[in-house]
């Protein structure tokens, strides 16, 4: 269901949407970090609330009925999921230019908006801008200073640093010319289920623009425990998230042959070796000891693993080494 006013703008410069999903303790802050911006830039809120089963939903509505001109609201019938909820919002923009932040995380910049559009009208042939900010570790109350890209490329070319299945630049803190997404195709992401969108959207973005980048701090993003993240082995989504990020790597290659490091020996290695790290951190011998001996191409990271894990010994020797080296990181 999508909550509109007759007097919203329907003529916006940019656009900025929210996904949001439970988060009711946050999504007030969320959304007033982004109705603060200042100038003349004529801004729409969307917001997509995925059918959760908190009161998410009806601060949503009070915001859309606070600001009925400036604000659209989609309220999922059912929980669709991070992808389609994303995909489903960015598909209901209309300005120039599009932002985007989670409704955990917030802005503290109340002119990042006009600072971007500035970069981007003296860059023409730039289509991404990032900003700097902050990393906010919850569970600590401690900010952190900087997050990617720490050291922005000086020519605007970072499709080399995209395919490798990280973010270059945090999504929160992006501004995107909108005419840029025509080269993106969302309904592939849907049906080859990728486990994350700003993985490939950035990596086909940066194919076909320049990325620049304000060092200015004027977003925060949230880490409530670091654990938790998809790279960790406590999160059951884990293989879920690397697996996605194969077939992230699987399309690239597809869509830019001969530019991307991808070979169905290299998925296969980049699996099993996920596999057995995961055993590891759980101390499963047997397991370790089954997956291990299945790599094709044994690089030196591996080998010494294979090594330490000829003897239970030594395969516990490893387990702990990684787990003192995952606490200090």
């Amino acid at each position: 269901m999508i909550i509109l006013s007759p007097d919203y703008i329907f003529h916006p410069v940019v656009s900025v949407f929210i996904i949001t999903y439970n988060q009711e303790k946050t999504i007030a802050q969320t959304i007033e970090s982004i109705l603060m911006q200042k100038g003349d830039i004529g801004l729409e809120l969307i917001i997509a609330e995925d059918a959760g089963s908190d009161g998410t939903a009806s601060i949503c509505r009070e915001y859309q009925q606070r600001y009925p001109e400036q604000i659209k609201l989609l309220l999922q019938d059912t929980n669709q999921g991070l992808l389609k909820n994303y995909i489903d919002a960015i598909r209901l923009c209309r300005g120039k230019y599009i932002a985007v932040c989670a409704g955990d995380d917030y802005w503290i910049d109340d002119r990042k908006i006009e600072k971007q559009l500035q970069f981007l009208d003296c860059h023409p042939d730039y289509g991404v801008v990032s900003t700097s900010g902050y990393r906010l570790l919850v569970k600590k109350n401690k900010f952190i200073e900087g997050f990617a890209p720490l050291h922005p490329v000086a020519d605007g070319y970072v499709f080399d640093k995209t395919w490798r299945g990280g973010v270059y630049a945090m999504p929160l803190s992006l501004l995107i010319r909108a005419d840029l997404l025509a080269y993106i195709d969302f309904d592939e992401f849907l049906k080859r289920e990728f486990s994350v969108e700003d993985v490939p959207m950035q990596a086909i973005l940066a194919k076909h623009t320049k990325f620049g980048h304000i060092p200015d701090l004027c977003c925060v993003y949230r880490v409530y425990n670091e654990s938790m993240t998809f790279t960790s082995f406590h999160n059951p989504k884990y293989m879920y998230y690397h697996e996605g990020l194969v077939e992230i790597r699987r399309y690239l290659n597809e869509l830019f042959p001969g530019e991307v490091g991808f070979s169905e020996d290299w998925a296969h290695d980049y699996l099993v070796y996920k596999r057995f790290l995961l055993a590891a951190y759980r101390f499963d011998y047997t397991e370790a000891k089954m997956q291990l001996p299945q790599l094709i191409n044994i690089n030196y990271k591996e080998k010494r693993a294979l090594e330490f894990s000829k003897t239970r010994f030594g395969f516990y020797m490893f387990c702990i080494f990684k787990r003192i080296k995952m606490s200090t990181v």
